[in-house]
């Protein structure tokens, strides 16, 4: 009897399991060498810190393997938030790992852009730390999602909660932005211009990059 060939989804590639064990590996390596990394990332998800994880002395390869896990974090849920049916590529999980890349460098240029032209270079420099670390707790939470999705089926549900996710982080960037950044009316402008240009431009085209690719 011959047998059909299985159709390639999230649950019968081999990769995303392995992908998903290499993460927790990076996760663990970045909490031994840089201690308190996740304890530290939820408590400035529910507070406002003068000081952060980023203000102390980081081990390279701490910050490297925090870095692998965001980045391809960011990169698996973007992939699975879009993909509807048809191969699920490793490569094209590798071709949206660029985009986040370059959407985080499109970022870190708008940041410096802004903060010089308003004179915001000390506020951005305090704001910043606190930002990656939101941006760490956000995946720690996406990463059991991310397992259950990939061992037990990808469905609309799972989207929805990961929109619900994602729009909480945007409401606690919005509340750190003006945090550190309101001064007065005359600084809703530089906040709304800091909004728009770090966080819904790269966004939004990080995500149609995305959806053109899956």
């Amino acid at each position: 009897m011959t047998k059909l060939p299985l159709i390639s989804s999230p649950i019968s590639e081999a990769w995303p399991s392995w992908l998903m064990l290499g993460l927790l590996l990076c996760m663990v390596m970045a909490e031994v060498l840089q201690p308190e990394t996740i304890r530290t990332s939820f408590r400035t998800t529910f507070s406002r810190m003068q000081r952060m994880f980023g203000d102390s002395a980081v081990n390279f390869w701490g910050a490297v393997a925090l870095t692998v896990f965001r980045v391809c974090v960011i990169a698996l849920t973007l992939y699975l938030a879009c993909y509807e049916e048809g191969a699920f590529s490793i490569l094209t999980f590798g071709w949206i790992i660029l985009i986040v890349i370059a959407f985080v460098a499109i970022k870190s240029v708008s940041a410096w852009i802004v903060s010089y032209t308003f004179d915001l270079k000390r506020d951005t420099a305090l704001y910043m730390p606190q930002y990656s670390n939101l941006w760490t707790a956000l995946c720690i939470v996406l990463y059991p999602i991310l397992l259950v999705t990939i061992n037990i089926g990808h469905n609309g549900v799972i989207r929805w909660i990961i929109l619900g996710i994602a729009a909480l982080f945007c409401i606690d960037v919005i509340v750190k932005l003006i945090q550190h950044f309101y001064n007065g009316l005359q600084s809703i402008g530089y906040i709304a211009l800091y909004t728009l240009t770090l966080e819904i431009i790269p966004a939004a085209a990080m995500f149609i990059g995305v959806q053109q690719i899956v």
